[in-house]
């Protein structure tokens, strides 16, 4: 293309017909027909016949007659009544000479029209959604990556141009691509001119006319010298054709086809162009949805192994003490915002956790990780749950930059007696439940990694035999069932309540029943531990006492 000439003439007025506006314009859905629909011509018949008028449907949303009966799509079972719905057309009534009187609402002739319109408008409802739903299937099909992507999509461009060029008698074509600022085109794909004009810096867009005027949606035809002067092409030719690379909501750039001679571009010439622009888009957007797609399917299986990671380390064997039991569920369809372990120390008393951030997202599932963590690294040495959420506190507050924080629940059990000691930093919930009461834990302290000189205190009670502690996070105790009714006061705590004698990996099970098969959790991960004091078995001795 360098030794294309142009030739110097007197400036030119420029004809209108250069510019042919090619703005983006939407398929409305197809008119509603209903000469297709089975049976109708023959209801009309027998409509004629039984109440001597003609029925007929008008297309349109607006009626041409105060008598017309609206064609609508039916209203949603319980939503709410849709004013902005527009009638697929509607029935006209036209009574016939043996039909003397006038036809009221009440007419027979009338209310028939009427159900028969709720039909139709049924059907037609049912005709545009299987259109609507077909055209989005066909849009799912799966993207494959090609072995050779990268270079399969350059030949594919070169070849798009290529034939572009030749069904236009044009000798060369280049496709130009916005930077992500707006500010520059640069040309990405080529064919007819050297490959080193890859190479060419990219052109200032407020500078390339041709190409703002493309891009307000015209097609921008230069046939003459005076218009190659005037519009400045990127290349040195004698007539040209630019068009824009567009989807119908994003402007990717322009199109350009040169040729060495002066010559005029017939309107076939630039309807091959535009489906040539469509399909570079169209290229353009698979490449980007294909990207797209394989860096989601990458990231969907890191979070599925995140995800077993974390299930694998949930505590599976129960502390073997005599007389007490330890079960727990959490919610593993999510993203670790949650979690609760046990463990036994040196001294051999029990120690259990849980943790709790008020979302699902990785930085919850980090932030939970560092604090299990530090807790399974402290609570071995710790006799104080109110020292070792203090120790946590200050863990998480200088490993931070203070952007994080947490609630954790810390428990210690004496397994020689029926002590449990107690401390929470946040709003994690608990309560202990005995056969003749409940009692609340109450919350002790700010959330962890808040303020490092915050203060916890333990708390210190003796759970009776048959008392179970129940530690919950707030999308358990927030979980709702279909009719909104809060599923912890209403199904939760009277079900543990009337079962206290039953072991606790019962109570659990129907717990976790109950949450997965009724509940609607908005956010965090739903978490429950319980935890009880069986009832003790009478001694020998005790029953030799009894006897005697």
């Amino acid at each position: 293309m360098d030794h294309i000439r142009t030739t110097s003439r007197a400036v030119e007025e420029m004809s209108p017909r250069s510019l042919r506006i090619i703005a983006e314009e939407f398929t409305p859905p197809p008119a509603a027909d209903v000469s297709t629909v089975a049976g109708w011509r023959q209801f009309c018949r027998s409509y004629l016949e039984a109440t001597g008028c003609l029925l007929r449907f008008i297309p349109g949303a607006e009626p041409t007659s105060p008598q017309d009966v609206p064609v609508v799509a039916p209203q949603a079972d319980g939503g709410q009544p849709d004013r902005n719905r527009r009638p697929f057309g509607h029935l006209r009534i036209d009574p016939t000479d043996r039909v003397r009187e006038k036809l009221s609402p009440a007419h027979p002739a009338v209310e028939i029209a009427r159900s028969v319109a709720g039909m139709l408008g049924e059907i037609l409802a049912t005709r545009t959604a299987l259109w609507e739903r077909e055209a989005e299937l066909a849009a799912g099909i799966p993207l494959i990556p090609h072995p050779e992507e990268a270079q399969h999509l350059a030949r594919r461009l070169e070849e798009v141009l290529r034939a572009a060029a030749t069904a236009v008698r044009a000798q060369a074509a280049a496709v130009y691509i916005l930077d992500e600022s707006t500010s520059y085109l640069k040309v990405r794909a080529v064919w007819g001119l050297p490959l080193n004009r890859l190479l060419a810096p990219p052109r200032i867009l407020k500078e390339s006319l041709a190409d703002l005027e493309a891009m307000l949606g015209h097609a921008v035809a230069l046939e003459t010298a005076a218009q190659i002067a005037h519009w400045r092409p990127p290349e040195p030719c004698a007539s040209a054709v630019c068009l824009p690379i567009s989807t119908p909501t994003t402007i990717l750039g322009t199109l350009w086809v040169f040729a060495q001679e002066e010559r005029s571009f017939s309107e076939r010439d630039i309807d091959l162009l535009e489906v040539t622009a469509g399909r570079v888009a169209a290229e353009l957007e698979r490449e980007a949805a294909l990207q797209t797609a394989l860096q989601a399917t990458d990231l969907r299986r890191q979070l599925d192994t995140a995800q077993r990671l974390l299930r694998s380390q949930l505590p599976v064997i129960s502390p073997l003490v005599e007389g007490w039991e330890f079960a727990g569920w959490l919610e593993t369809d999510r993203l670790g915002g949650a979690f609760y372990d046990w463990c036994c120390g040196r001294d051999g008393r029990i120690h259990f956790a849980m943790g709790e951030m008020p979302d699902d997202s990785v930085r919850s599932t980090l932030v939970m990780t560092s604090v299990r963590s530090a807790w399974r690294s402290l609570c071995q040495y710790a006799k104080d749950p109110g020292k070792l959420v203090e120790q946590l506190n200050l863990t998480l507050w200088t490993g931070s930059a203070g952007d994080q924080a947490a609630a954790i629940f810390c428990g210690l059990i004496d397994p020689c007696g029926s002590n449990l000691r107690m401390a929470s930093a946040g709003e994690i919930h608990a309560v202990l439940i005995t056969p003749k009461r409940h009692r609340i834990v109450p919350p002790s302290g700010a959330l962890l990694g808040v303020d490092p000189e915050s203060e916890y205190v333990a708390h210190r009670w003796s759970a009776p035999e048959d008392s179970v502690l129940v530690v919950a996070t707030a999308a358990a105790r927030q979980a709702k069932d279909a009719q909104q009714r809060p599923l912890w006061e209403t199904r939760l705590l009277p079900m543990i309540s009337s079962h206290l004698h039953q072991p606790v990996k019962t109570l659990i099970e129907k717990a976790q029943n109950i949450l997965e098969e009724r509940a609607t959790i908005s956010k965090g991960v739903a978490a429950i531990v319980m935890i009880k004091r069986r009832h003790s078995p009478p001694t020998r001795g005790s029953k030799k006492q009894e006897t005697s």
